[in-house]
């Protein structure tokens, strides 16, 4: 999956560098979609999304998006490979620390409710808590679209990053609902697809999955793939942690290991941070 996802962010955005060439305004429209190469990376992130949702659907979330820190250290060396975009010894040294702080979270990581049916994770998609967490990641996510992109779209990459973040936080939580209703649909026999929840699911995921891709494709074309896909992969993983934590309601776990997952965080941001004052 790693290898698949990282990848994916190189070809993807080769073939923006492309349309540019061809007369397509940074950050703007989507002539992207005629190109061959970027539709290769799609695919590409494409099969490693569907290894991650039978990942999802087996382990919680809180293990399966830490490890998505190799995808970052693919990306930064193929980019710098491909893309002749320099990766000087600090950015490996911050690659280096997202590899560390992965295995510190995954290792320590604290335990979590998880669900098998459909009607379970209904149960706890309707809680008023995560009813209200989501209202405020789609009003948040709206204010950066309408807002802060037309300011500060083309300066920041949070901006965009920051949306990418917020809805794909979503769309793990319905991948991994989804996902494991399915799985107990075939391991069971008990039918899942005669309850009406599972279908607005579905189509919950589907949007949040096309929104998250639009924008990262608009932070892609704009600012320094090195620099998108680890700042994207911390902002996303904590996003996800913290819904998915809203949604099943906490982590049964000591003190000791919720500092070391705390821990294994920061090390994660000081690889990014360092990978970003490297350029």
């Amino acid at each position: 999956t790693g290898l698949l996802i990282g990848s994916s962010f190189v070809f993807k955005k080769k073939g923006l560098i492309n349309c540019t060439k061809n007369g397509m305004l940074a950050g703007e429209g989507h002539a992207y979609l005629k190109s061959v190469m970027w539709w290769s990376g799609m695919v590409m992130m494409i099969v490693g999304e569907i290894f991650n949702f039978v990942a999802y659907a087996f382990v919680q979330p809180i293990l399966v998006t830490p490890l998505g820190a190799l995808s970052v250290v693919i990306c930064a060396i193929l980019s710098s490979i491909f893309l002749r975009e320099r990766l000087t010894l600090q950015g490996k040294v911050g690659c280096a620390q997202c590899i560390v702080g992965a295995t510190i979270i995954v290792l320590h990581a604290p335990e979590q409710t998880s669900v098998k049916t459909i009607q379970e994770f209904q149960h706890y998609m309707i809680q008023p808590i995560f009813l209200t967490w989501m209202f405020i990641i789609i009003i948040a996510s709206l204010l950066l679209v309408f807002k802060a992109g037309p300011r500060w779209g083309k300066q920041y990459m949070m901006v965009y990053i920051g949306v990418c973040s917020l809805i794909g936080s979503l769309s793990v939580v319905a991948t991994q609902g989804l996902g494991a209703a399915i799985i107990h649909n075939i391991s069971t026999g008990e039918p899942q697809f005669n309850n009406w929840f599972i279908y607005f699911v579905i189509i919950f995921m589907v949007v949040t999955l096309l929104t998250e891709i639009n924008y990262l494709n608009k932070a892609l074309n704009l600012f320094n793939t090195a620099m998108v896909t680890p700042t994207y992969y911390v902002t996303f993983t904590s996003t996800t942690i913290i819904t998915s934590a809203i949604l099943y309601q906490g982590f049964h776990a000591t003190i000791v290991a919720i500092l070391t997952v705390c821990l294994g965080f920061l090390t994660i941001c000081g690889g990014v941070l360092l990978l970003q004052t490297s350029k």
